[in-house]
């Protein structure tokens, strides 16, 4: 669901289950943009997914990721692009 545009900065965690990679977006404000972004790719047949990440740094938000779930971390913006 987007957060739209909230003050409080936070990150996003875009994963790409196509190849088994995720990218840490932000910090951000609003994650309209990285939601339509991500519904073009799903719309190309492309299996990525947005999810509002946990974490006061974009380390934190990777490390908390790495911990639940699999996945190689790529740079952001290399999964989808604005």
């Amino acid at each position: 669901m987007p957060r739209g545009h909230y003050g409080a900065p936070f990150y996003m965690i875009i994963t790409n289950k196509d190849n088994g990679t995720f990218s840490v977006e932000g910090p951000m404000t609003d994650d309209r943009h990285w939601n339509h972004a991500v519904v073009v790719a799903q719309k190309a047949g492309r299996q990525v997914r947005c999810l509002t990440a946990s974490g006061f740094s974009a380390e934190d938000a990777a490390r908390s990721w790495v911990q639940r779930y699999s996945g190689k971390q790529v740079l952001p913006g290399a999964i989808v692009h604005l």
